[in-house]
């Protein structure tokens, strides 16, 4: 039965990128909206500006002395006919027309009363009756009709007497299609852009949940090999995962063979020391032999090695110098050693002095004395290095393709919302009115900035399917310290050699690291210095980029490289997800830490032609 998986630290991340992008998306719908509402509310300030100018040409027109005294006459005896308002309404493009007294009872108007006028007038603001009573002009509300084809704007003009006091007021009713259009594609934007959102917020749990099937084949192959699962920052492909474990198994295998062989021996502390220091020198496993004080009584050279210590120096020495970079081996034997209980394939963590992180497979064993105690305990152990970084580099793989298939989707149905927007605001910055045409143009400024943010995450959710062309990476490197500014000088140094890679994409990846550190200064100068040289006998280029900077705090190191996360207020942290993206699909690895001078350092490890990715 498989091995139950465990919450780990890639299901997290990828959590975080899909609450990091809806949120994205959130904000970009509400400053879209924000824009799409100001381009409307200035659209609509120039109608009911035109409106009350309007209104005050037409009273000029008609003559006030002829509205007031029609005002004071009343509807029986004025000389103002419904002729002469309808003339009136059709000169300047009004509906209707109305003339109103001081209580708002209609006096005369261009067509049957209906009552339009006198509700409008009731339905103004006690701010927008003060301002009739104060001699200006003022608009009701709009009513949209007709899906905003029959949109209309009331304008009213206020007729005062020689005291300046309002008698009357007239009335027009003006259309305002265009005005009409806009409001209810707003009300419409506005709707489809909630139900998207609430949409997209399903999908990423749908989505979150789905993604973390690649680790059901993980399991499988953990339970064949009798392995424990644990939670780990990646996963690898699962044909791979599954090779290397059986891998992992054929040798576990190895080591209780030699370890039924010694306890059919007697097991002793004797028999376990003459075993590492004769038979097991030339075996690819570790054998580390400890008494019971905790000692190293005896140490093959595969076991030395992956200690880094030398095999007579190490004998007669506390197990815990010898071995002080592998976390947790002590207690291991201690507790062995104590309770005479063996330990089966635990897997310990081993920190190599430059900051590098490796794995140990371990096996524990005691080793019974004359009085039935532990005189010792035998430790074997198995390189897992490889192995753990096949994993994390196969399934970080596996997933950046998944999380970019889904990023794709909905950056592009985005890229379609922004379109619909663009076509609106060109056709308001064609209009005459400067009240609408600045707003207009603002919104294009904010409409290719966002496009530009779009454009670049998509370049590291999907990027393009990269050449496989030999590059010279020296070559690429010098190129980008030639081109950098001035203020950032860069001194490149070492052995470097060739790569199958996009010559492009690589040289992207070494701009983007120079102006990380470039942005990084506070001095305004900066020193980069770029090492390189072939590591692992030759398979592997490991280049150091290392600068002069404030470096990075640790506690930020393990979100460096996730998408959107940065300091600096108009980043778009993507620039070191971007570097990610392309060393990896390299078959590479890009570890940060603090460099020599208390800058930042990033080392990136890149198989060299020839060489196949870091599986072989």
């Amino acid at each position: 039965m498989a091995a139950p998986l465990r919450f780990g630290r890639f299901e997290f991340q990828v959590r975080l990128v899909l609450i990091l992008l809806v949120l994205f998306l959130a904000v970009l719908d509400l400053l879209n909206l924000y824009l799409l509402g100001e381009a409307k509310h200035a659209l609509e300030r120039s109608e009911r500006e035109q409106a009350r100018t309007r209104i005050g040409d037409l009273v000029d027109s008609l003559g006030a002395d002829l509205l007031v005294e029609a005002v004071r006459s009343g509807p029986a005896r004025t000389r103002l006919s419904s002729t002469v308002l309808r003339r009136a309404s059709d000169r300047f493009g009004y509906d209707r027309l109305a003339l109103l007294d001081r209580a708002g009872r209609e006096v005369v108007s261009s067509g049957p009363s209906t009552g339009f006028f006198v509700s409008t007038y009731e339905d103004l603001s006690p701010g927008a009756l003060a301002a009739l009573a104060a001699g200006r002009e003022v608009t009701g509300e709009m009513r949209p009709g007709g899906g905003g084809r029959d949109a209309r704007l009331t304008a009213f003009t206020p007729l005062l007497d020689s005291a300046g006091r309002l008698l009357g007021v007239v009335g027009a009713v003006q259309p305002v299609p265009e005005l009409g259009r806009l409001e209810g594609n707003y009300r419409l934007v506005l709707a489809v852009q909630i139900v998207g959102m609430l949409v997209i917020a399903g999908l990423a749990v749908l989505f979150a949940n789905w993604v973390s099937r690649p680790y059901r084949k993980l399991a499988d192959a953990a339970g064949e090999a009798g392995l424990t699962t644990r939670a780990s920052d990646t996963a690898p492909d699962p044909d791979e995962l599954a090779t290397a474990f059986r891998t992992v198994v054929a040798k576990l295998k190895e080591q209780d063979e030699a370890l039924g062989s010694l306890r059919q021996e007697g097991g002793s502390l004797g028999d376990l020391v003459r075993f590492a220091s004769k038979a097991a020198s030339g075996m690819v496993t570790g054998v580390l032999v400890v008494d019971r004080q905790g000692q190293v009584a005896a140490i093959n050279p595969s076991a030395a090695r992956l200690l880094g210590c030398v095999p007579e120096e190490a004998r007669g020495r506390p197990l815990d110098r010898v071995a002080r970079k592998v976390r947790g081996l002590r207690s291991q034997v201690r507790a062995c050693l104590s309770k005479g209980i063996s330990v089966s394939r635990e897997v310990l963590e081993v920190r190599e002095e430059d900051g590098r992180i490796g794995h140990l497979g371990v096996s524990i064993s005691p080793a019974a004395g004359w009085d039935g105690e532990a005189a010792g305990a035998l430790v074997l152990m198995t390189d897992l290095t490889e192995i753990r970084q096949l994993q994390e580099q196969a399934h970080l793989r596996e997933n950046l393709a998944a999380v970019g298939k889904l990023s794709a989707g909905i950056a592009h149905e985005f890229r379609n919302a922004l379109g619909t927007i663009l076509g609106y605001a060109r056709m308001l910055e064609k209009r005459e009115d400067p009240m609408v045409r600045g707003p207009a143009r603002e919104i294009l400024k904010e409409i290719d900035s966002v496009r530009a943010a779009v454009d670049e995450f998509l370049l590291y959710a999907k990027p393009p399917e990269p050449a496989q062309l030999p590059v010279s990476v020296e070559s690429v490197i010098r190129g980008c310290a030639a081109a950098v500014d001035e203020a950032l000088m860069v001194e490149v140094d070492g052995e470097f050699g060739e790569i199958l890679a996009d010559e492009g994409l690589l040289r992207r990846a070494f701009d983007n690291l120079l102006h990380n550190a470039a942005e990084a200064s506070e001095t305004g100068t900066v020193r980069v210095r770029i090492t390189g040289r072939r590591v692992a006998t030759d398979r592997i280029l490991q280049v150091d980029v290392e600068d002069d900077g404030p470096g990075i705090p640790p506690e930020m190191r393990d979100q460096v490289f996730l998408p959107f996360f940065t300091t600096r207020a108009r980043g778009t942290g993507l620039g070191l997800a971007l570097v990610q993206r392309t060393i990896v699909d390299l078959g590479g690895s890009i570890d940060v830490a603090q460099g020599g001078a208390g800058g930042a350092l990033f080392r990136l490890r890149i198989p060299l032609m020839g060489e196949s990715r870091i599986s072989a």
